[in-house]
């Protein structure tokens, strides 16, 4: 009969188990992520906790740009990607231009292959910034192809330009569009640098009032 083993080696061994299958999930499968700025109010909110869905545009290597069942982003979509100048670093805004698109940004208004974007204005919106100042915005309702989303717009544009995107590269804005430093700063975002789709909000701490903001749990991220 095998000798029984100690305690604190099943505890040990049970918790090594649990340590690796954390790392599995968190590195494949779905991963938390905090937005720490406002750049993408009104969707999302500084201090929203997230999780991000890491296999819809395929599986990447940890550490590495080796990406297996690469499956490419929709437009609309609210993803997580590594930031092009400093891969450090987490970005997250709405994916708007598809490899082979021309975008213009001009007067505030977009335009995918020569087509405005339908924009209209539902009301205004103050917000505060990650740094504590509040702000006012328009608040518009945008429609991107089959996707209709909120933005925040202000009369004057941040950044205008015309930009054709290359092949296996995305143009992302966010959806405050005064108030973010996105590829109309520093350009393109490469398939290999998506780390995957915004989905739902499972936390959100409103760090001006000290208190949970119970409205955004469960919010489902479009």
């Amino acid at each position: 009969m095998a000798d029984k083993k100690p305690v604190w080696r099943e505890w040990l061994e049970s918790l090594l188990v649990v340590a690796v299958i954390a790392i599995l999930v968190r590195s494949f499968v779905v991963a938390p992520f905090k937005i720490p700025s406002s750049s993408m109010v009104p969707t999302l909110e500084v201090g929203d906790y997230i999780f991000v869905l890491r296999y819809s545009y395929g599986l990447r290597i940890p550490f590495t740009d080796l990406q297996f069942f690469a499956h490419p982003p929709k437009r609309g979509d609210v993803a997580v990607f590594d930031y092009p100048e400093d891969r450090s670093k987490d970005y997250i805004k709405r994916i708007i231009g598809l490899p082979g698109d021309e975008i213009r940004y001009q007067d505030n208004a977009l335009y995918i292959n020569g087509k405005k974007m339908p924009l209209h204005q539902t009301g205004r919106r103050t917000y505060f910034q990650a740094h504590g100042g509040a702000d006012v915005a328009g608040l518009f309702e945008e429609q991107l192809g089959d996707v209709k989303h909120a933005v925040l717009r202000k009369p004057v544009s941040l950044r205008d330009g015309v930009w054709k995107v290359p092949a296996g590269m995305y143009f992302v804005l966010g959806d405050n569009r005064n108030n973010s430093r996105d590829s109309r700063f520093w350009g393109f975002v490469p398939q290999a640098y998506l780390v995957g789709p915004a989905a739902i909000v499972w936390w959100s701490w409103d760090r001006h009032t000290e208190s949970v903001r119970w409205n955004r749990l469960g919010h489902l991220i479009e």
